[in-house]
This record gives structure tokens, sequence and C-alpha cells, in this order.
């Protein structure tokens, strides 16, 4: 009996970068708990962009932030991987480098960049963050970090495949969190680690777990569960890793195979509001 369903958030929820989610999701995260059935976002977002997201049940589930650097609930944080400080400003230097690309620092409840950039206000209007403007990091930065975020505008994976990601591979984990986004995380900060961690935590098997994803950096998670869903919009290499194929994000895939698994268990309220 499935008893923990976990969710990717962009992509698979939402379209990339928006807080457009089905407002039926909320109800049926309410059957869920109202079975036993706990619920966990997973995200590269923020807690407080996803408390903002998830605002009618905010209280009622767990999260999984950062792209898996952060495990916690309103109430505790069970787990926070902070990138080692020298090693970051390394990055910090060669993602500067890069052509075009911007770069965004996340802590335990705020994320910084450097200047009011196009990023900055996607960010701050657009995500929902807690996004402040530093100016140079290596001057002002006094928060432990635990994910750096690379963007650019729909090339960013080309841009980093040359010299960056070679370079770097071996010392951290580098996923594409969208066309626009790569995330950088410590080994073991992955959303399949902290889904692991979640169902030491519950006490949970695999064959109690169904996750939801679209992009590479859901894959460790979906493999992690024992009943894996792609939503139909995924990457191929989701598609290809996944149990089962939902509809597609454009009419909210998620929800509909969500409602059929409470159908099928006879738990379907058309009541509960």
């Amino acid at each position: 009996m499935i008893k923990l369903i976990v969710s990717d958030i962009d992509g698979t929820l939402v379209p990339d970068g928006t807080d457009r989610i089905d407002p039926e999701m909320f109800r049926l995260i309410k059957m869920l708990k109202a079975h036993g059935v706990r619920f966990a976002g997973a995200s590269g977002r923020q807690y407080v962009s996803m408390r903002k997201l998830f605002h009618p049940v905010r209280d009622d589930i767990f999260y999984i932030t950062d792209n898996g650097s952060i495990l916690r609930d309103k109430d505790r944080v069970y787990s926070m991987n902070v990138i080692d400080r020298d090693v970051l400003f390394e990055l910090i230097s060669d993602v500067k480098k890069l052509d075009g690309c911007d770069i965004m620092l996340c802590g335990l409840d705020t994320a910084y960049c450097e200047e009011h950039s196009e990023m900055f206000l996607w960010m701050r209007d657009s995500y929902k963050y807690n996004i402040q403007v530093l100016g140079d990091f290596e001057t002002h930065l006094k928060d432990d970090i635990v994910k750096l975020s690379i963007y650019k505008k729909d090339t960013v994976e080309a841009e980093v495949k040359e010299w960056f990601y070679p370079k770097w591979k071996d010392r951290f984990v580098i996923a594409s969190a969208g066309t626009m986004w790569m995330d950088i995380v410590n080994p073991g900060a992955d959303k399949g680690s902290a889904l692991k961690k979640l169902m030491k935590e519950l006490e949970l098997s695999k064959e109690e777990v169904m996750a939801f994803g679209d992009n590479i950096n859901d894959l460790g998670m979906l493999e992690a569960a024992g009943e894996s869903y792609a939503i139909g919009s995924a990457r191929q290499e989701v598609k290809d890793a996944a149990k089962h194929i939902a509809p597609p994000l454009n009419i909210y895939g998620e929800t509909i195979a969500l409602r059929e698994f409470l159908e099928k268990q006879g738990w379907y309220d058309t009541t509960l509001r």
C-alpha cells in the first residue's frame, strides 16, 4: 500500500517558473492525508517558494528543497547539505568564465545573487523567492550555501558541457533542472537521497512510495520509489526510467493520475473542500 507520494514541481505540477498549480491538487492532498498517505514536494525551489505554492496545505506536507540539499517540514529541518566554502568560491569563479550565465546561491531560507538581473526579477516575481542582491559574493556572502544554480535562457546545458561539467562532475552533482537551469549540489544531496532519508524517517519501504517527475534531476527520486511516474511531457530519459507515464502537464497529468489512484482505493471524495 502506498503511504507516501512525492512530486517534482516545475515541469511536473506547474509550468517552469510559475505558480499555476491545479487547485484540485490541494483537495487530493487532503484526501490522501485523511487516509494516512503523506505528500512531499521535491524541487530545486527553496522552502519559502514552495510554501507559497502549496499554501492551502502548506503545514501538512514535507519539503525536499534545493534539489535534495534540504529535507524539512514546517517544524523541523531533518537534513541540510552545505557546500564547503572554499570550494564554493572556486565554483563561482569558474561559472563567471561561462558566457552570459548568472549565478544564484541558495541558503536555508534565502537565495542570493550579485545584481538586479533578469534572473533576479524572475525568481522574485514568478517563483516568489526570498532572494537578496548582495553585490560581490566574495565580499558580502555570510550564509551557508547548499546549492549553486547556473542560469542562462534556453542554452545553459550546452554552455556547461564543454569544459565546466567535465571539470566538476566528479566532485558535485550537476543536473539539468529545465532548459534554463543547471543545479550544483554536494554528492548525496540529490532528490533521490533526500527521499531515502524521508523514507527512513517514516519507516517506509520502497514499495510504499510513489513518485512523479519530468527531468534529469528527478531520476534518483523515481528510482527510489516503488511506483514511479514520468509526466507525459517529460524528457525521454525520464520516461524510459519510470514504470508509468502520466498524461502531460498541460492537462494536469499528475492530478489525473492521483485522482485515478484515489478512485481505485475508494477514497475519492467529491464533497471535500
